[in-house]
């Protein structure tokens, strides 16, 4: 027997293989064939709220006391999580225990004249960037000068709140520079500069601190009592890892500026640097800073004032 040429035989087998191979399931020929990469999932839907609408209360609103405390920690810059969720914990004690009232926000919507009638005291709880029109910064703006008191912490003095709202550019009274790094977060010596203010009430002479140290371009400008300063001999001002390195304002306390008062108007404004994370309101210092500052911008006495 003569056997076929190779390519004749391949020609016969195929012509049986292929009925069979289309004969085959759907399901077989899938798994069978390549894995494909899947698609991503789709990303998630972005609720954003409409500024242009009104603010509304929640059910709580009915049973908040007059005279409440408005925290608000909106952030368009860096946003310290960790520092926010203390002095928002800080602040909840705080209320508990007087009775005083507090609402936690970060709806801008709120800034109105009517809805700010509710508060006395405004805490800009490390707010940072332009988290604020024009028309809601002139509704916080008249209501400090209309008698109601401002606590600004931490981040709220790191400039980009200031960049477009010349109003706290001015209130602030200088500009921020930078912190440390490496280590970033320092023990240092606050130094009491005004021992009689009723802020410092209590404090001492000088209290040990860690913190994230922020540095500023000079002396707080404008009608300003300065609280407390720095003691840059008891910790490393400088920053070996990007920007400004040396962050040094001076030799003695009064160059380095860290908590400061002023009374624009009717008002108060408290300002303090303390607060990038949670484990600062462990000290009893700066907790009782911040009550004696609570304290101060609601009481009606301008004593303090400069």
């Amino acid at each position: 027997m003569i056997e076929a040429p190779a390519k004749v035989w391949q020609h016969e087998a195929m012509k049986h293989l292929i009925p069979a191979f289309l004969a085959l399931p759907l399901t077989a020929l899938v798994a069978c064939a390549a894995p494909e990469e899947t698609a991503p999932p789709p990303a998630p839907e972005v609720t954003t709220v409409d500024l242009s609408s009104k603010f509304v209360w929640p059910r709580s609103y009915d049973y908040m006391p007059e005279g409440a405390t408005l925290v608000y920690s909106a952030t368009l810059d860096w946003r310290h999580d960790s520092g926010i969720a203390g002095a928002q914990a800080f602040w909840s004690r705080e209320s508990d225990e007087n009775g005083s009232g507090i609402f936690i926000s970060e709806d801008a919507r709120i800034f109105s004249d009517e809805n700010l009638t509710k508060f006395d005291v405004i805490v800009l709880n490390s707010a940072t960037g332009n988290v604020l029109n024009g028309d809601q910064q002139k509704a916080l703006q008249r209501f400090v000068e209309a008698g109601g008191g401002l606590i600004a912490q931490h981040a709220a003095g790191d400039s980009s709140l200031a960049e477009s709202w010349p109003w706290w550019e001015t209130q602030f009274g200088t500009e921020f520079v930078s912190h440390p790094a490496d280590p970033q977060f320092q023990t240092a010596d606050v130094v009491t500069l005004a021992t009689d203010h009723p802020v410092m009430d209590g404090i001492g002479a000088k209290f040990a601190h860690n913190d994230e140290w922020y540095s500023f371009t000079g002396p707080v400008g404008g009608d300003v009592v300065v609280l407390a300063g720095l003691d840059e001999s008891t910790y490393s001002p400088l920053n070996k890892v990007y920007g400004v390195e040396d962050l040094r304002m001076g030799p003695e306390p009064t160059d380095h500026p860290i908590i400061w008062a002023k009374c624009p108007g009717n008002g108060k404004i408290v300002y303090s640097a303390l607060g990038h994370k949670a484990d600062a309101y462990d000290s009893e210092a700066h907790k009782n800073i911040l009550r004696n500052a609570m304290a101060w911008v609601r009481a009606e006495s301008d004593a303090g004032c400069p």
